[in-house]
This record gives C-alpha cells, sequence and structure tokens, in this order.
C-alpha cells in the first residue's frame, strides 16, 4: 500500500513537473524572505538601541506646560530606580526663510550629556547665539552652515518677557535628533 501511494506522489509530480517547481520556488522565497525579514528586524532592534545607548536618550520624559522648578528635578530624581534627572528646557517657535514661514522645535543641549545629538557635519553651538539644525531643515528652507537664522517668538503681552535672548543664530552643524525616532535618515 505505501509502495502505491509514493509511485502516485511520484507520477503526480513528473506529469504536473512545472507546477511542482513554481510551488517549490515560491515556497523557497517565501521562506527566504520570511528569514530575511526576522533576521532584519532583530538587526535593526540592536542598531536602533546601540544608537539610542550611544546618544544617551532618556527613559522617560516628564513634562509640563507652566514648566518644572529646580525642586521639582530634584523630587522626580529621589524617585526609585531614577538614575538621573535633568531639567531642559523646548519650545517651538516660528522662522522665516525667503518666502516660508517653518515652524522649529529648539531644543537646549544637555551639558550632562543625555539626549546628545549626533553630530553629522559642522560643530555643535559652543555660543548662546549658536545653532545646530537636522538635515530635513536645512533641505526644506535651502539654508547651509554658516548662514543667520531668525526667530520670531510669539509674545502674548506687551509686558511678558521673552524666551529668547537671542533672535538670531549662526548655523555651526548638522545633527541628528535621537528623539526623533521617525526620522528616515
Amino acid at each position: 500500500m505505501r509502495k502505491a501511494y509514493n509511485k502516485d506522489i511520484w507520477r503526480a509530480i513528473w506529469k504536473g513537473k512545472k507546477r511542482f517547481f513554481s510551488i517549490m520556488l515560491i515556497t523557497i522565497l517565501g521562506v527566504g524572505m520570511f528569514s530575511g525579514l526576522k533576521a532584519a528586524c532583530v538587526d535593526l532592534r540592536h542598531s536602533a538601541d546601540d544608537f539610542l545607548d550611544q546618544q544617551n536618550l532618556y527613559d522617560i520624559c516628564v513634562l509640563s506646560t507652566l514648566g518644572l522648578t529646580e525642586d521639582d528635578v530634584e523630587a522626580l530624581s529621589q524617585v526609585e530606580g531614577v538614575a538621573y534627572a535633568e531639567g531642559a528646557y523646548s519650545e517651538t517657535v516660528h522662522t522665516r526663510v525667503g518666502e516660508k514661514n517653518q515652524s522649529v522645535s529648539m531644543k537646549t543641549i544637555s551639558a550632562s550629556g543625555l539626549n546628545l545629538p549626533y553630530l553629522v557635519e559642522g560643530e555643535l553651538p559652543a555660543n548662546p547665539d549658536e545653532i545646530a539644525v537636522t538635515s530635513k531643515f536645512l533641505e526644506e528652507t535651502g539654508c547651509e552652515i554658516g548662514d543667520t537664522l531668525t526667530i520670531e517668538e510669539k509674545l502674548e503681552d506687551e509686558d511678558e518677557e521673552p524666551n529668547f535672548l537671542y533672535t538670531e543664530y549662526i548655523i555651526t552643524a548638522v545633527v541628528i535628533d535621537p528623539m526623533d525616532i521617525n526620522n528616515p535618515q
């Protein structure tokens, strides 16, 4: 009985050679594709983890619309499991480049090296009137290293103090922001 079954299988394969080899080739390609995707995902996860560790990216971000005080940062650093807590400042401002208005997110660079931007070209800002930008910003605006970037800060009241000491910044570097996980670069 088993001999007849095996003979029938071989006869079916022989009569439908093209179909058999097509199905076999599709199966091989599918297995190869699945294996490649599985391996690539693991490699990408390890590469991303290494990059984020190298740039010292934070694990948790606490935000406040009214701001956090030094006492708040100190209280957060006392929480069990927190290795380091640091205050940072970021604000969305507007800049005009040529005929375009751009919305720009400005962030301070940590003195301790937390969330360190990855330097692609140029030198990280050393003075308060210098700024590092992403390559996406340069592409969208046509600016280059050495150009001046002017920001427009919207003040609600006439008595309100501006948040920035300078409104003109010299572009000194092109960086990759480690907090921008959607960056295609």
